[in-house]
């Protein structure tokens, strides 16, 4: 006979199986802070505390690199300069190179435990470029992948860069993911190499169309191509879901943490 501890085991396991995606959506917040909110989030994913997540943020403007180490050609002026303009240099958990991020981006940051026959990482990212790609096409922008070299990898449009890609899989377990550029001051991204390629340019949603897109749209939009790409079922979008604020010690009715 079942014991009452195993029995909630079991009926916990079914639960966060079955359970639908959760949005978090926390507004504008610090690359610091998020990735803390990220680590935090894979382990407890990993351990079955939550559901699959997705995470919807912005960044205060920064400059971020990945687990390997700056390389300091990809500054093309001093990082004392930056740091005069409030833009400071944060080392991140992410795969990838050098990124400017500033808070007209919107990033989508999934946390999966994926299933079996998901797990190989290229096919993941190749997935996720799906995502950024039918939501664009939606919107009437044409964008396409590059592959000349692997740091090509995300999104361009006219051979200028309009989503970047940067994710880590830990027991696969996911987080980060993508950045798209909606709208916003791109200048300080012109000073850097942005994941250690040349003469890259960068652009906008806003800049592509002459018009600056609907955020929330557009989100909505990333979020019903990522449940179809990734065959998930989402839960209703626009709230900080009980189950991950009681463990992570979020307001529920705040927007920022």
């Amino acid at each position: 006979m079942m014991n009452t501890m195993q029995k909630n085991n079991v009926n916990h396991e079914t639960t966060v199986r079955t359970a639908p995606i959760e949005i978090l959506e926390p507004g504008l917040t610090s690359l610091e802070q998020t990735d803390r909110l990220i680590q935090s989030l894979m382990e407890l994913r990993r351990v079955d505390e939550v559901s699959d997540t997705v995470l919807l943020t912005s960044h205060e403007p920064c400059l971020t690199v990945g687990a390997r180490e700056l390389n300091p050609d990809d500054m093309l002026r001093p990082l004392e300069e930056f740091e005069k303009e409030g833009i400071k240099l944060i080392k991140t958990i992410r795969g990838g190179g050098l990124t400017y991020h500033w808070p007209g981006q919107i990033n989508f940051y999934p946390i999966l435990k994926l299933n079996p026959e998901e797990r190989n990482v290229s096919e993941y990212m190749s997935k996720l470029e799906e995502v950024v790609l039918r939501t664009l096409k939606s919107f009437g922008i044409d964008a396409y992948r590059r592959r000349d070299e692997a740091a090509q990898i995300g999104l361009w449009y006219d051979g200028q860069k309009i989503a970047s890609m940067g994710v880590h899989v830990s027991r696969w377990i996911t987080g980060y993911g993508f950045a798209l550029n909606v709208t916003g001051d791109l200048s300080p991204s012109r000073y850097i190499r942005p994941c250690g390629l040349d003469n890259v340019r960068l652009t906008t949603m806003a800049l592509v169309l002459d018009h600056e897109p609907d955020s929330l749209t557009i989100k909505r939009e990333l979020l019903r191509q990522f449940a179809v790409v990734f065959k998930r079922r989402l839960s209703d979008y626009g709230f900080n879901p009980r189950s991950i604020t009681r463990h992570i010690g979020i307001k529920e009715s705040a927007r920022a943490f």
